[in-house]
């Protein structure tokens, strides 16, 4: 059975400005220019023979046929999102990709490797060194190593260590300063 689809390119384009209202969201969501996301509806919409959206002067508005052709672009662009996210887990069966800070990781992590790799010799360690957030839904990360008080929303946390810190002054700042105080 032969698709007459639009490409996807155009169909990521209207989907994402119809639910933000704005080509410039659009854009900044799919890391292209905000021509590129006009250009893509102007060639979806002479594609369908409709116009999609209405652009008034500081406004965007779905037409009735924009309104139409949303929900199952968005659902559709949903399932292939899941499933290619499903085949993706897939191919990471075994692997186990951490993120954590260069100092954790020369501090606690390297130092445990080792013993964790000989229990579990069937999973692949994978060490992404950032101090950047973590995005579990979107990065690829199994687990994060962080320094944090462990409340943060919407994810499981376990202390592994606790810390003491300390100041460390140059002798030459001491004298001139004099002794440290709380």
């Amino acid at each position: 059975m032969s698709r007459r689809l639009p490409p996807l390119n155009s169909l990521k384009a209207f989907e994402a400005a119809a639910r933000h209202l704005s080509f410039t969201r659009a854009a900044q969501e799919l890391n292209v220019t905000q021509a590129a996301i006009s250009h893509q509806i102007k060639g979806l919409e002479d594609r369908l023979g409709v116009l999609l959206f209405r652009r008034l002067n500081r406004a965007l508005l779905l037409t009735d046929e924009g309104q139409t052709l949303l929900p199952p672009t968005s659902e559709a662009l949903d399932m292939l999102a899941g499933a290619i996210d499903r085949l993706g887990a897939q191919d990471r069966a075994g692997v186990l990709t951490l993120s954590t800070l260069d100092s954790i990781a020369a501090s606690w992590l390297v130092p445990r490797i080792g013993k964790f790799r000989a229990l579990h010799p069937d999973i692949e360690v994978r060490i992404s060194s950032t101090d950047t957030l973590v995005d579990f839904s979107g990065d690829g990360i199994d687990m994060a190593l962080r320094y944090s008080g462990g409340k943060t929303p919407g994810v499981e946390s376990v202390l592994l260590m606790t810390e003491t810190q300390f100041p460390v002054v140059s002798p030459l700042l001491l004298e001139k300063i004099g002794p440290l105080k709380k």
